[in-house]
């Protein structure tokens, strides 16, 4: 071990390369001394945190010595100086969080005795200059994005791109990229399935992908989104893993896409990693070994660690009922491919939405080409019927289809509405050739004329005309 002196309020590692910060207490004649003597923040009076850097450097001992028998510590430290802490003397470092990035949270210190100080936090890292000549000061240290709420806890996954930060019973994810700090999404973690309780997390880690937090009584997983696509709300799902909290009504349960939590005895989990294929954790009576076998989790885990074929042995083994739900969570994780192409129990609506959704503009094509006088019947009454006259799913499709340049697939829509017959299409078909019109007038005025000697004029078609003309 290495003597890191004393009045050591806080430590944390600092990127890869042996460097470390201390939060240490000295002592200073302009820092105010009459503090209360109950408040928690301070333990020392008159002294002011200050965050230093240092770093491991190993000792060589040559084998002279050794033989001697000499006792020679195996690392020593070499000091690299104070981190400037962005707000200077209105602020007082508090508590810091290692990782890729250092965090120091601060409190104010107009508000330092008092409940309502909520605090910040900021992230600070060396510049892309000092990194590339291994400069290691900490005057070459600068904030990266912009202050953050004081957190609970922080964690990084095994990259260094991704920081879970905790604030209370709630997880933000943030993603680093460069000098960028950017938000990617947050998630409520419910503690108690039966109360709803919200209880603030003891522990975070991320494992492979997947970001695991436990509470004073349960432990959940939280599956990410799709992170290829940094400028888009990342879209989270949360799950309990195990709870000592007995469900009033029982465990039945027979929808395979909301797992059902282990009753365990559970207290102050945290988390460690996986063994066995299940979360290995530390409680205060001793080691749980927690199953990961729900087939929601399971495919979870294996797509965040990349091991998609593993993965589709599991998608493949789910019951067509649960295909729609299923698709939901694929979709959510980023794999919409597998959804479309691996699920053949996916409804109608779900397997059109999931097309137009995420523009697999071939693949609706391919279906309207093939199927589209069959689903008519199924999509003809999609959004007719809602408030404020929304558009109907037909028309919608067919919109989309133009937007997309794909004219002749939208002219395959109107003819196969005038071949059905259905009152209701041919308004619909009218309104889609008058737009097919602006892109190809040809086309489209021989679309209309088709559709017009397919009406049957009876009053509720005129009353339909008389809307497309309003």
């Amino acid at each position: 071990s290495v003597d890191s002196g004393n009045d050591v309020l806080s430590f944390a590692w600092v990127g890869d390369d042996d460097n470390f910060a201390i939060l240490r207490q000295h002592a200073d004649p302009s820092f105010p001394s009459d503090w209360d003597s109950n408040s928690t923040h301070l333990p020392y009076k008159g002294k002011r945190p200050q965050v230093e850097l240092f770093k491991l450097a190993e000792v060589e001992v040559d084998a002279v010595e050794l033989a001697a028998g000499a006792s020679v510590a195996a690392a020593t430290t070499v000091r690299l100086g104070s981190l400037n802490v962005r707000g200077g003397d209105r602020v007082i470092p508090h508590v810091l969080f290692g990782g890729p990035a250092l965090c120091v949270g601060c409190l104010s210190v107009s508000d330092f005795n008092t409940s309502d100080d909520e605090g910040i936090a900021y992230f600070y890292s060396r510049k892309g200059a000092a990194i590339e000549t291994h400069d290691e000061r900490a005057s070459v240290y600068t904030t990266i994005g912009t202050s953050i709420p004081y957190p609970d806890l922080v964690t990084w996954d095994e990259c260094g791109q991704l920081c879970a930060i905790s604030y209370g019973s709630r997880v933000a994810i943030y993603v680093s990229e460069e000098s960028k700090f950017m938000l990617l999404g947050s998630i409520r973690v419910v503690g108690s399935e039966s109360s709803g309780a919200e209880l603030p997390l003891i522990s975070l880690k991320f494992i492979h992908g997947v970001l695991y937090c436990s509470t004073l009584s349960s432990v959940h997983v939280i599956f990410l989104g799709n992170l290829e696509e940094y400028d888009t709300v990342c879209e989270l799902d949360s799950y309990t893993i195990a709870t000592n909290d007995v469900p009033l009504y029982g465990t039945n349960n027979p929808d395979l896409s909301s797992p059902v939590p282990v009753i365990t005895a559970l207290t102050k989990p945290h988390i460690l990693a996986y063994h066995s294929g299940g979360l290995l954790v530390s409680t205060l009576c001793g080691l749980r070994l927690l199953p990961l076998s729900h087939p929601m989790i399971r495919i979870g885990t294996l797509l965040a660690a990349n091991l998609t074929d593993r993965a589709r042995k599991w998608i493949l083994a789910i019951p067509k009922s649960e295909h729609d739900n299923l698709a939901n969570f694929l979709s959510r994780r980023g794999f919409v491919d597998l959804a479309i192409n691996d699920l053949n129990g996916l409804s109608l609506e779900t397997y059109i939405d999931l097309c137009m959704r995420y523009e697999h503009t071939d693949e609706l094509e391919h279906l309207i080409d093939t199927c589209g006088s069959d689903i008519l019947n199924d999509i003809c009454d999609w959004g007719r019927w809602e408030a404020f006259g929304g558009y109907s799913g037909y028309f919608a499709i067919g919109m989309y289809l133009l937007g997309k340049d794909k004219i002749g697939c939208a002219r395959t829509l109107v003819i196969k509405a005038t071949e059905s017959g259905i009152n209701e299409l041919l308004a619909d078909a009218m309104k889609l050739a008058t737009f097919i019109s602006v892109v190809d007038q040809a086309g489209g005025n021989a679309l209309l004329q088709k559709v017009t000697h397919a009406m049957d004029f009876n009053a509720n078609v005129q009353l339909a005309l008389a809307n497309i003309v309003n």
